[in-house]
């Protein structure tokens, strides 16, 4: 295996982070070091300076302030023999800053106490050695993370420049209402309602459906098997047992009405609990604590047995679904991954369908996968056996409060205008109409298909696209069919510049967001024991395009890739380790899993985020695990009990970004013009610090002098960007649950050539 070390993900992501520093106050120089691990936790070093690099994004939003690069402070910190993220003090800050040129320097360490996370920062003032802020940020979930990184960052821009500078797009998404007439909302925007005659290029067409929140009083009933996997490789770490238990829980959630069913396989398939109702539910759990683990794996059998059990009693109005886990390969019965999807299709069209589970890093990924999406189901991927209950309690919960059944969206198309490409879906296309089966929607969920559309050479000045169907069984009122449609509207134009200005963020945002993701997972698929160096630097080049974007559209989503790079890069790190010691010492160097289960844990984990991506328009959030209060004493001073953090609101709409493409990748995203970017300057020597200016000095600057140096550009000509300074409210748009104003396609019907400000489409 190659030694070759990775190239720091620091030292290229600065690069570019900080174009248009040109504009900044050269008497405003922030230093960021990483952040230091003190949780005690090897798992969360990553944050170590994923959460750092996160601030840099956000405190550039700021034109006041000049960021140090950080390659510099790595070489002042090398000369001191300190590390990046070591324990530095006040007194070592000082210095830091000064060789740094820097007028403050923020330092910080991540803890664990009182249950929580901490982000534990202090803000000091180089020339005087006084801490200007010292906050103290609570965080179990990623976007707890990145919410207390903004906060923090607001606050280092208020303090230093006296600027209010918002972090996210101030926008709150109001849940469709149970008074609501229908139980599923339809919205659909469009990447260009403006597309320019002769482009040639693609048009994407976004589907949004939402669905309020249903009373379980109101559910429908259950009719479920439960298929689980007790072959040899379940008696390991437990597996087998944390299935069990996550079956018991599922029947004893089930009503007496409910009717349940228990298989298991092996080598042998056996029926333990035949079809019937939930109302016996002790005797059931005692057959559930008897099973035990077996011979191979004939996955086929269980899955046939599963469906076999839901047809005795089939019938609509009920939720009639296998529930199938799997932690090995199907190598008895049918193995063929094409015949064991066939059946699951034919019998989703019989009204069955199937959620599949798949454990740990020795099952086939593809199969479970496909039998998911052409049964109509759910799939899940589950990291450790840990993990079992609490994705079955995740599907289980949907179950229980389904607010549509048979969900299915219709595109139906112009004449000359093509459906390419549907992402995250299945479809049929028969001429003119291409249709998407969904299956059931669970309450209160957001669901998202983005269709890719290929238009005529040229278009009239306006034109309906496409008309998209929305068809569904309403379970909350009995079931009825229920039809609503959208016309899609786009209008022409033969400019270039008004193309661009009426770009939809909203549309914009999410295929940045496929792109992003689909390129992270084709980094990780190639990663083998030999080319874990040449991965870290991949990886390392696409947190550059994550961060520009995550920049500009001021993106919690994008942010959250941030991390999710550095978790990656992390992992590959440790099993370059793992794979050096296995080298020198040998099997017994290998305490834990092999260098190769891990790669493939990484490999399944990176598939089933892009699964979930080109599903849903935003990730379920993963909550850590509570800190045990033994595991690290409170730090010093004091330290009150904290309060427990407001959930993180859903970011919906952001700014609209420039998508960046990877060319070895087919998913088909805007062109971003080709511009070299600025190089800044490494500052080799000591410089004079100068006290920081005062926010209210800042303000009585003639603002004549920043417009000399970065020239704003003509909004007619330009697509608008984000800034810090003050701007006018968009128009707002009528109360109500649509996550999007305005849901015409198009940006109205006017003649002329002049844009005018649009309203904003999501």
């Amino acid at each position: 295996m190659s030694a070759k070390r990775s190239f720091p993900l620091w030292i290229i992501l600065i690069n570019v982070l900080f174009l248009g520093l040109l504009s900044a106050d050269p008497d405003l120089r922030v230093a960021v070091l990483d952040f230091r691990n003190l949780t005690q936790r090897p798992d969360l070093v990553y944050l170590e300076k994923a959460i750092p690099e996160i601030m840099v994004t956000d405190l550039s939003l700021c034109d006041k302030i000049t960021l140090i690069e950080r390659s510099r402070l790595q070489e002042i910190l090398d000369e001191m023999h300190l590390a990046l993220s070591g324990v530095v003090n006040e007194k070592q800050a000082v210095e830091i800053g000064e060789l740094a040129g820097a007028n403050a320097i923020l330092v910080g360490s991540i803890i664990s106490g009182g249950g929580v996370y901490r982000i534990d920062a202090r803000l000091v003032d180089v020339a005087s050695a006084e801490i200007l802020i010292a906050e103290k940020k609570d965080w179990l979930s990623d976007y707890e993370i990145i919410r207390a990184v903004d906060e923090l960052a607001e606050q280092i821009i208020r303090k230093l420049t006296g600027d209010e500078v918002i972090m996210n797009p101030d926008f709150d998404y109001e849940p469709l209402s149970v008074y609501d007439d229908h139980v599923l909302k339809l919205e659909t925007a469009l990447d260009q309602p403006v597309w320019l005659n002769g482009s040639g290029e693609s048009v994407f067409l976004q589907v949004d459906i939402y669905s309020k929140e249903v009373p379980r009083r109101d559910r429908i009933p259950l009719n479920l098997a439960l298929v689980i996997d007790r072959s040899g490789s379940m008696a390991r770490e437990r597996k087998l047992d944390y299935a069990k238990n996550s079956a018991k829980f599922i029947v004893q959630n089930m009503s007496d009405d409910d009717i349940v069913s228990l298989i298991t396989y092996e080598s042998k398939v056996q029926l333990i609990v035949p079809a019937q109702n939930a109302q016996n539910k002790r005797k059931i759990i005692g057959l559930i604590d008897d099973i035990e683990t077996g011979g191979s794996t004939n996955l086929s059998g269980g899955m046939l047995e599963g469906y076999s059990q839901i047809a005795k009693n089939l019938k609509t109005g009920q939720v009639n679904r296998v529930l199938l886990l799997s932690d090995g390969l199907a190598n008895e019965g049918v193995t063929r991954a094409d015949k064991l999807q066939e059946i699951c299709y034919d019998k989703s069209i019989q009204g069955m369908s199937i959620s599949t589970f798949g454990v740990g890093a020795d099952y086939d990924e593809d199969l479970l996968l496909g039998l998911a999406e052409l049964g109509v189901g759910n799939y899940y991927f589950i990291h450790s056996p840990e993990e079992i209950p609490t994705i079955f309690a995740s599907e289980m919960s949907g179950l229980l409060a389904i607010a549509a059944q048979n969900v299915k969206i219709q595109i139906q198309t112009a004449p000359g205008i093509k459906v390419l490409d549907v992402f995250g879906y299945l479809s049929e296309t028969n001429e003119n109409q291409t249709q998407v089966s969904i299956g059931d929607i669970f309450s209160n969920d957001h669901y998202s298909i983005t269709f890719e559309l290929q238009l005529p050479k040229t278009i009239a000045d306006s034109l309906q696209v496409a008309n998209v169907v929305l068809q569904y069984d309403d379970v909350v009122n009995k079931g009825n069919r229920v039809h609503s449609n959208s016309p899609v509207l786009i209008q022409s134009t033969s400019k270039p510049e008004r193309r661009d200005y009426y770009r939809n963020p909203y549309v914009g945002e999410r295929l940045t967001l496929l792109n992003t993701t689909l390129q992270i997972q084709s980094i990780v698929q190639r990663a083998d024991e030999s080319n874990l160096g040449e991965i870290q630097q991949s990886l390392a080049k696409q947190a550059i395009q994550v961060a520009c974007s995550a920049k500009e559209y001021k993106s919690p989503d994008l942010k959250k890739q941030i991390l999710t790079i550095h978790k990656y890069s992390q992992q590959f790190a440790d099993v370059e380790k793992k794979e050096i010691e296995y080298n020198k010492y040998g099997n017994t160097a290998l305490e834990t899993s092999s260098s190769t289960d891990d790669l493939q844990i990484m490999k399944k984990a990176a598939k089933y985020n892009s699964y979930l991506m080109q599903k849903r328009d935003i990730q379920e959030t993963i909550v850590f695990e509570k800190p045990k209060e033994e595991v690290k004493k409170d730090p010093p001073g004091p330290n009150p009990s904290p309060k427990p953090n407001p959930d993180f609101p859903d970011p919906i709409f952001f700014p609209t970004p420039t998508p960046i493409p990877d060319p070895n990748l087919n998913l088909p995203i805007r062109e971003k013009p080709s511009s070299e970017p600025e190089k800044i300057s490494t500052e080799t020597e000591r410089k004079e610090v100068k006290p920081l200016p005062k926010p209210d000095e800042l303000k009585k600057r003639d603002d004549s002098e920043r417009k000399e140096i970065k020239p704003q550009p003509e909004p007619q000509k330009t697509k608008p960007k984000p800034s810090i300074k003050p701007q006018p409210e968009p128009p707002k748009t009528e109360p109500g649950p649509k996550p999007a104003p305005e849901k015409t396609d198009s940006p109205g019907n006017k003649t002329t050539e002049e844009p005018e400000k649009p309203k904003p489409d999501k």
